[in-house]
Order: C-alpha cells, then sequence, then structure tokens
C-alpha cells in the first residue's frame, strides 16, 4: 500500500459535440472565443512514475479521471502509518479528525503529525472511564499536481 509512487487514470471522451443550426438575427452578437475541443484520450498522473497504481476503469473525460486519481492517491496516502492507545483515564475533550502531536516514542513517531480517525469512550465498574484512540499520519501537507 505504502510502495506506490503515483496513481494513473486513463480517459478516453467518445462524446462528440453536436452541430446546431444557425439563424439569423438582425441584432448584433457578442464575438465569443471558439472553444477548444477537449483532447479524445489520454493518461492522468498523480504522484511520480517510478511505482504507479493503475485504475483499471477508463474515464469519460479529463476532469473524471484527473478526480479519481486525487481520490485514490490521498486514500493511498492516508493508510502509510497508523497506531492505536488505550489511555489509562479517559478524555471526553478528544473527538474524530482531530490533530494530535505524540510525545515518548521513536523520534519520526514523535516529530510526524497525526489526526484521530477513531475514538472509543469506556465507562465500566473495574476501570472507570477509559478512552481508545486510533491515529493516522496527516495528511494536510500532501503535494498533488
Amino acid at each position: 500500500r505504502g510502495a506506490y509512487t503515483g496513481v494513473i487514470a486513463h480517459w478516453l471522451h467518445t462524446r462528440e459535440p453536436e452541430k446546431k443550426e444557425t439563424t439569423k438575427v438582425k441584432r448584433r452578437r457578442k464575438t465569443t472565443k471558439p472553444k477548444e475541443p477537449e483532447a479524445k484520450q489520454g493518461d492522468y498522473l498523480i504522484g511520480t512514475d517510478e511505482n504507479v497504481l493503475v485504475l483499471n476503469r477508463t474515464y469519460a473525460n479529463r476532469s473524471n479521471a484527473e478526480r479519481a486519481a486525487k481520490m485514490n492517491w490521498e486514500r493511498l496516502q492516508r493508510g502509510v502509518a497508523s497506531f492505536s492507545l488505550q489511555l489509562a483515564e479517559g478524555r471526553a475533550d478528544l473527538y474524530t479528525e482531530m490533530p494530535v502531536k505524540v510525545t515518548g516514542f521513536k523520534q519520526p513517531i514523535d516529530d510526524a503529525s497525526w489526526t484521530i480517525t477513531t475514538l472509543t469512550h469506556t465507562v465500566n465498574p473495574d476501570s472507570g472511564f477509559t478512552t481508545s484512540i486510533e491515529l493516522e499520519v496527516k495528511i494536510d501537507d500532501l503535494n498533488i499536481e
């Protein structure tokens, strides 16, 4: 999952614009620039081309292919690193999607920005109020081009 360096989405534009009949009008029309036709087919790459995930679906146009490639790239990046914690004392102030900084682990873990993905609060007679947290690496610094 973390070994992919990019995503490729294929697209093929098959819909041809239909020609419309022109009618003559006495008033003066605004001149508009002729619309450049979209390319008929192509590939869209996000990330680098070293080890790419190729989406097996062919999309209807470039914008749909671009959107699918970005979505899959972000999904791949989200699952790169995750871990869970069980807090001895519950923390009711925590919520999902909250940015978190951790300390007391290895340096790369402490340096990373994390996001809470799953949060479970538990109350029982033996251990009282506890909180279980699942974290993933925050991908807000992801460079999508």
